[in-house]
């Protein structure tokens, strides 16, 4: 992606020069900013953009007065996510240029899931984890501010602004295949996560339930897709899958009610480490963002959750787990909490449970695949790839007892066992 390459102002150059940088829109709107030259004399510069980037310039603009960062100059939305709306912006503060990432939340977040996401971040920064973007405080020392949306609705929208973090965008979250290197160093990092949010209690709270309490849910959403159904390829992937995909949540549901978890740790956990929340410089992950998931949850999904990433997408492979990837993970993961004080390797009983983990996390992207098709006009071929990838993992898992798994992941020497 390059960095700002379709938002760019007519910028003022004070010593007399002028840059003059345009839009491909045909629709024009005039928008004026005033400067102060350093000779205090007021300047009005008028730019034309399209009337959609005039309305995302005001936006931006609004939200920024309520922080001491600066006059936006420009900005770029990055399309990489799928449930808020963010920015890369730069701002110009007094003459200095800095750049930073801005997020437009979810219309249905609440307060509570972003003063959580922002605890965890800036605990985090106090334990020196310093792979993480710091959330700018506004003026009044807030994380973030809300404002009425403008649409006629009386809820709030929420907005933030973190640092810029660098590094390089090298994947997403579909078919990552990252080497050796790549591969240790983002297991070592998710152990430092975890290490550093052990003991860790954030104020707010995500709504979303437990994988333990969500699985039975998963199930009714399924049932309930199709009665939303859209008549697409999609609706008649899921039909035709429906009664497999039941039953195999029914026997995950019965299997997980059986057990004692109560031994398991819960604690903060990501939700969503994959290798497109990830930033790399060379071989090494020097930065992990998208904390808006992030919850109190088993330990162990996490973990288990981090590794359903590393399955194969293409062709005959489409679901199949790497399971060599996922032995080096696993094996690096435990030896970096190896004498940590706060938190120590996957116990047992953890890895006992961590090919149904493994399962749960495809469940649960399985889940909001579902879930967000359903509630927004999509790109019908990208959600049926997503679909399909969920349904033939649960066809590989359901062949295989776990206790094959389990031992395939634990056949290496350098698994290290918690005491």
């Amino acid at each position: 992606m390059h960095f700002f390459a379709s938002f760019c102002l007519f910028k003022y150059n004070f010593s007399g020069n002028q840059d003059f940088l345009w839009f491909p829109g045909q629709e024009t709107c005039l928008i004026q900013l005033n400067y102060t030259s350093s000779k205090n004399s007021s300047i009005c510069i008028e730019l034309n953009m399209d009337p959609v980037q005039a309305a995302v310039y005001e936006e931006i603009s609004k939200v920024l007065a309520h922080y001491d960062l600066g006059e936006l100059v420009k900005f770029e939305q990055n399309l990489l996510g799928y449930n808020n709306t963010n920015f890369c912006i730069r701002t110009d503060k007094l003459g200095v240029i800095k750049d930073y990432f801005f997020r437009r939340y979810k219309a249905e977040i609440l307060a509570g899931e972003i003063i959580f996401e922002h605890a965890v971040i800036n605990h985090l920064l106090e334990q020196d984890f310093d792979l993480v973007a710091g959330v700018h405080p506004t003026k009044k020392g807030e994380t973030y501010i809300a404002r009425q949306a403008g649409d006629g609705s009386t809820a709030p929208r929420y907005y933030a602004v973190f640092d810029f973090l660098e590094g390089e965008d090298r994947y997403t979250w579909i078919d990552p295949q990252l080497s050796s290197a790549e591969v240790q160093s983002a297991a070592s990092v998710l152990a430092q996560f975890h290490h550093a949010v052990a003991n860790f209690n954030p104020p707010g709270q995500r709504i979303e339930a437990t994988i333990l309490e969500l699985l039975p849910s998963i199930s009714d959403n399924l049932k309930s897709g199709l009665v939303k159904s859209k008549g697409t390829a999609f609706d008649a992937a899921l039909e035709e899958h429906l009664p497999f995909l039941l039953e195999h949540c029914s026997e995950m549901h019965a299997y997980c009610a059986d057990l004692d978890w109560s031994a398991a740790p819960q604690m903060v956990i990501h939700c969503d480490y994959h290798p497109g929340n990830l930033k790399f410089r060379a071989q090494e992950v020097v930065g992990i963002f998208d904390f808006d998931w992030s919850k109190i949850d088993l330990r162990c999904f996490d973990v288990g959750l981090a590794i359903w990433y590393l399955s194969h997408w293409k062709g005959d492979l489409d679901g199949i787990l790497r399971l060599d990837e996922s032995l080096q993970f696993l094996r690096t993961y435990q030896e970096s909490l190896v004498q940590q004080p706060n938190l120590a390797p996957l116990t047992e009983f953890e890895l006992q449970q961590l090919p149904v983990m493994i399962n749960l996390g495809n469940l649960y992207i399985l889940n909001w695949t579902i879930m967000d098709y359903y509630a927004k006009p999509v790109d019908v071929d990208e959600y049926l790839v997503y679909l399909h990838h969920s349904i033939n993992f649960s066809h590989w898992f359901a062949t295989r007892s776990q206790k094959t798994i389990q031992n395939i992941l634990l056949s290496a020497d350098g698994v290290t066992l918690s005491d």
